[in-house]
Parts: structure tokens; C-alpha cells; sequence
């Protein structure tokens, strides 16, 4: 074999080689564009919502919608901090503002040494719990909430 020739089949040689790896890129890229079975997410069902809670007629300056409600479940604080289980973040109420608990008499509300005190129908509470019945409108700061059990 002359020059010519070989160096003719390395050339074809070399042609075939990137030929196939484009070939083999192609249907790389193409398996990987095809849409994937993808299991839909499971979407836990949505707690009963029955039970006590507060209801928010008087926002002040929360932020928060009139009418929302805050539903209840065995002790929770309330007040201006994030850590509370019912966060009010209005100036007129306390970090840890007051907390409405569920004792095997019923619900029942006290205050946590506010500044500005917790009032349950127009009564300044005064360190001691007082229960809840249902329909007391309760004042934190500016902020008024209505029970509901």
C-alpha cells in the first residue's frame, strides 16, 4: 500500500469514529428528553376542622383578614412572637400575650402578664384563668377575637 492509501483509510477510519460518537450522543440526549412516568404527589386530606377556635373580627394592625379563624387544640399561646402557637403581629399586643387551654372542665383563657392585658367580654382578667363557653369576645392589645367551641 502507498501513503495515499492509508492515509485515505485512516481518514475514513477517523469519518466512521466521530460518525459514530455523534450517533451515539444523539440517542443519549434523545433517551434523556423523553418524559419520565412521574408519580403524582400524595396529598394528605385535609384535617377535619370541627372543634374550638378563635375568630378573628377586629384585626388592628396584623395584617391578618377579618374572619380568619385559629382552631384550637389543646394549649396554645398567644401573642406577637413567632413562637406562640397564634402569632397576632400587632404592636398593641405582647411577645407571649395570653394562652387558652383545654382542661377536663373545658376551655379556659389566661393572661401572661401583658402590657396591655387580655379582656374576655369587657372583663380585665387579672392573672387567673377564667373559662370559655362560646360567643366571649376577647381583647388582646387592639387585636378582638370571638370564641367559637
Amino acid at each position: 500500500m502507498n501513503d495515499s492509501v492509508e492515509l485515505l483509510t485512516l481518514r475514513l477510519a477517523l469519518i466512521g469514529i466521530v460518525f459514530f460518537f455523534v450517533l451515539a450522543a444523539a440517542f443519549a440526549l434523545r433517551s434523556g428528553l423523553r418524559p419520565r412516568a412521574v408519580a403524582a404527589p400524595r396529598v394528605a386530606p385535609e384535617p377535619r376542622r370541627s372543634g374550638a377556635r378563635l375568630v378573628l373580627t377586629s384585626p388592628a394592625g396584623t395584617g391578618i383578614a377579618p374572619g380568619t379563624e385559629f382552631f384550637l387544640a389543646g394549649e396554645m399561646s398567644l401573642g406577637r412572637d413567632a413562637t406562640n402557637g397564634i402569632v397576632l403581629p400587632d404592636a398593641s399586643v405582647s411577645g407571649r400575650h395570653a394562652v387558652v387551654e383545654y382542661t377536663r372542665t373545658g376551655w379556659r383563657m389566661a393572661d401572661l402578664g401583658s402590657t396591655n392585658g387580655t379582656m374576655v367580654n369587657g372583663r380585665t382578667l387579672d392573672g387567673r384563668a377564667v373559662p370559655l363557653q362560646g360567643g366571649e369576645q376577647i381583647v388582646l392589645g387592639a387585636v378582638v377575637l370571638r370564641f367559637q367551641p
